[in-house]
């Protein structure tokens, strides 16, 4: 089969329940030069024979099955690197995710148009039970290099970490997605980590029409996030830290700059962790309720 233009990637390990929705949501999308991969992490349900007939009934359907059960990450990591070599734009596709009919055609649009960004990022719609979120990033997230440049710190890096789901850029984009990925040492509150380094350098383009639905419940925090002080704390420091040492991709900026940024980014790894640190000690010396 030819290279498609855009190639989008399922990483599931027993997604029966939800994939056949994400599979047909990805199936009449209104942007049709795609292929799609079901990269099976070795599920013991019945994903593989879901993934199969599938495949039979549609063929821009494919299914890849991994030799040996890997982590989340590593599944996520061999799909960027899948997505790198075989498309000119690709996407990740949990098995519980969903989109517009328009997600694809917008997002691509939104990379031909702006040939010097790597990431297109929807809009996204984040549903828990009854209770639905529409998230659009901050404007002052735009022109973040500019802002530095000028002595200026944005507030914040408001944007949702659902854009790790965004289209990316084969050429350059997937490098960044995959040691971004690849670095970070925590499941926890890797999407945001992963994308800061495309907004902190200009290289993400918001595709405003283009709509990603996540829906909640996974327990992800509950699983993942840490649970010590000292935990929290490295989380935090590892978040900053990481985030802060994009400035060396970016044009020079004052001393003066680089320490309001560090400072910017540690109350925003609050923000994107979930971690009040002064909350758990005083909760821990019960001096707090």
């Amino acid at each position: 089969m030819s290279k498609p233009k855009v190639l989008v990637l399922f990483p599931i390990y027993n997604g029966e329940k939800t994939m056949r929705e994400s599979l047909d949501c990805i199936a009449n999308q209104d942007f049709t030069d795609f292929r799609a991969i079901i990269v099976d992490n070795k599920s013991t349900d019945g994903t593989a024979e879901i993934a199969r007939a599938y495949c039979e009934k549609d063929p821009r359907f494919e299914v890849l099955t991994q030799d040996e059960h890997l982590s989340a990450v590593e599944n996520f990591i061999f799909c960027m690197k899948y997505g790198k070599e075989h498309a000119d734009y690709f996407c990740l596709r949990a098995c519980d995710d969903l989109s517009s009919a328009n997600f694809l055609s917008e997002l691509v649009k939104a990379l031909d148009d702006n040939p010097d960004k790597l990431l297109a990022a929807p809009t996204v719609r984040r549903v828990n039970g009854d209770v639905e979120r529409v998230l659009r990033p901050d404007p002052i997230i735009f022109g973040y290099t500019e802002s530095l440049a000028g002595g200026v710190v944005p507030r914040s890096l408001a944007y949702p970490s659902e854009w790790c789901y965004g289209l990316c850029r084969a050429e350059g984009g997937a490098d960044i997605l995959i040691r971004r990925w690849s670095e970070y040492p925590h499941a926890w509150c890797v999407a945001s980590y992963v994308v800061a380094e495309f907004v902190m350098r200009d290289l993400a383009v918001w595709a405003e029409d283009a709509e990603f639905i996540f829906v909640e419940g996974s327990g992800s925090f509950e699983k993942y996030g840490a649970k010590t002080f000292l935990g929290k704390l490295q989380q935090r420091l590892n978040y900053t830290i990481g985030c802060y040492k994009v400035v060396h991709k970016l044009p020079d900026i004052s001393l003066r700059t680089r320490i309001k940024l560090f400072r910017r980014l540690w109350r925003d790894s609050r923000i994107k962790t979930r971690y009040d640190l002064e909350d758990h000690f005083l909760k821990a010396m019960r001096l707090r309720k």
